[in-house]
């Protein structure tokens, strides 16, 4: 090496700080390469469209191909051999871009071909690595940045490829790394359901049991190890081998404990996998402390129990009106009880048919109750005949509706026909009461405490699924290690703010991925921009960019 050539690498290197990039540079330099010199890196004789990894990757890169329509990012895969399977750009202008460099199928780009970049140091290293710039040991790199990550065999472990995202230098997007990751996780799914049927059984349970965020579950097999990313998180090597010493041998489910390397002690469920000579394991470090749950119900669902259990076991007919996700189709069962009845939902019969029974029920009253559902869906003409039955009082209706609209006097009238009516309130209009609201629906031996700025996001938000959309946050929530909730336990659509912006689908994926990361990050923006792969004033641009509540 010349002394020119040291003082280039020292002073490109001192740009940053990753010890990664500077032993990249420093091999990039032993091969001989110019970094002056025009992209030509070698090509090989062909490709092979047909191995596991195409297939695998390709509907995946039909997705990614959508997601960056229109944007100056091209998307690149190499194999096994550090050849480039396929491309996919965003615009002709990276086209062009990508032609120039070289970037095209059959072309090898190693480091000892292509220098420190995210395609070729990742396959060198086996971690992945994001490039910006002049990071880039050759000069045609220098106007770009790039993310990349290694694809391992998820059966075997062996390096299948790499695969890369690259940008224009100073516009990279905080989606660039969560887009190839989750990428890459899809693409292993999609290797896994080309595996045998032994291993397709064990990669089955593993999901079915893995599928909660929280879960700790490892499967084991004399062919593989899977880990579920809390258990990746929880367990060390040293407690995976254990698992796998406790685990040989087991034919039942068994129960035992482990002292975990943390220090904790965990409880351990076996059980061996059908179908297959795997053993599936469950680890349960920590439990969530049950907390005895006050005996006084909420003022709001004692109102409506009191409701139902009066209407139920009366002869008179009522109209239960509320939102839909507010209860209302619930209360309506419930005042039904378990007589036999006359059954209509105006949002999925057909109106013809429905016509024909309200028709039947006129002409001949029966002593089975009227349920209508979903009343104000059916057409005018079966509301006029609902009209009738409720005026002649033979037949007895129960019904669940929303509110009139302002003006609507036909149904507002139908309405006044109801001998009862229950209004339930939007959820909006709980605010007061919703943290003991979602307590209640936890059911017994749970209860949340939120922090002051989780607060401020529930009793913010709209809730325009009402209780429906109240059902999904608890089981957010049951992923949380404990019962205090902070904002980022919280579901994303609750910690963003409304917005008439019209986003791109790249913008809209961003928006997401900075969602997600923060949610990985436990709120932490600097671990969040580091995730990221941007600096943190971009990461708060993109915050009040896309009104996002963190």
């Amino acid at each position: 090496m010349s002394n020119n050539d040291a003082v280039t690498l020292t002073s490109r290197g001192a740009l940053w700080s990753d010890r990664a990039l500077h032993a990249s540079w420093m091999r990039s330099q032993q091969y001989g390469l110019d970094p002056s010199k025009p992209m030509d890196p070698p090509t090989t004789d062909g490709i092979d469209t047909g191995s596991r990894l195409f297939r695998a990757a390709t509907p995946v890169l039909r997705r990614m191909c959508a997601g960056i329509e229109g944007e100056r990012l091209s998307v690149m895969l190499i194999g096994a051999q550090a050849e480039i399977l396929t491309t996919v750009n965003g615009c002709a202008q990276i086209d062009h871009v990508v032609e120039r460099i070289g970037a095209t199928p059959g072309a090898v780009w190693r480091e000892d071909t292509t220098g420190t970049n995210a395609l070729a140091t990742p396959f060198e290293t086996r971690r992945p690595l994001f490039v910006r710039g002049v990071e880039h040991y050759v000069q045609d790199l220098h106007g770009y940045s790039c993310y990349g990550r290694p694809i391992f065999n998820p059966l075997n472990g062996r390096l299948m490829g790499v695969l890369d995202i690259m940008s224009v230098a100073g516009a990279e997007s905080g989606l660039m790394r969560p887009f190839i990751d989750t990428a890459i996780a899809e693409i292993e799914r999609n290797i896994r359901s080309t595996s045998s049927g032994s291993t397709r059984s064990v990669i089955r349970a593993f999901e079915d049991a893995a599928r909660h965020p929280a879960a700790v579950v490892v499967a084991l097999s004399r062919a593989m190890v899977l880990q579920s990313s809390m258990a990746a998180r929880t367990l060390s090597a040293t407690d995976v081998s254990a698992l796998q010493q406790l685990a040989d041998g087991v034919r039942t489910a068994t129960r035992t404990e482990l002292e975990l390397t943390s220090g904790n002690t965990a409880r351990v469920e076996m059980e061996p996998i059908d179908g297959a000579d795997g053993v599936l394991i469950r680890v349960q470090a920590r439990q969530r402390p049950a907390v005895p749950r006050t005996a006084d119900r909420l003022r709001y669902w004692s109102r409506v129990q009191n409701w139902v259990d009066d209407i139920r076991d009366s002869c008179r007919s009522g109209v239960i009106v509320g939102e839909p996700g507010s209860g209302r189709t619930t209360a309506l069962a419930g005042a039904a009880g378990g007589r036999a009845r006359h059954a209509i939902d105006g949002r999925t019969d057909d109106p013809t048919e429905v016509e024909n029974r309200l028709r039947s029920l006129i002409n001949d009253p029966g002593r089975e109750v009227l349920t209508i559902d979903n009343l104000d869906l059916l057409p005018q003409s079966a509301r006029n005949l609902t009209e009738n039955l409720l005026v002649g009082q033979a037949q007895r209706v129960l019904a669940a509706t929303s509110a009139p609209r302002p003006g609507d006097a036909d149904n507002a009238r139908l309405l006044d026909l109801f001998e009862d009516r229950l209004d339930l309130p939007a959820l909006r209009d709980q605010r007061s009461e919703l943290i003991d609201l979602l307590n209640e629906v936890a059911g017994p031996g749970v209860r949340y405490r939120f922090t002051p700025h989780a607060t401020r996001v529930l009793e913010s938000y709209s809730w325009p699924g009402n209780h429906r959309e109240l059902a999904g946050v608890l089981r957010s929530l049951e992923r949380s290690r404990g019962t205090l909730i902070d904002v980022t336990d919280l579901p994303i659509a609750l910690r963003m703010k409304a917005t008439t912006k019209q986003m791109t689908p790249w913008q809209q994926a961003s928006c997401d991925a900075i969602m997600r990361a923060m949610e990985i990050c436990h709120g932490n923006k600097a671990h969040a921009a580091d995730y990221l792969g941007i600096s943190r004033s971009t990461l708060y641009h993109h915050i009040k960019e896309y009104g996002i509540t963190v």
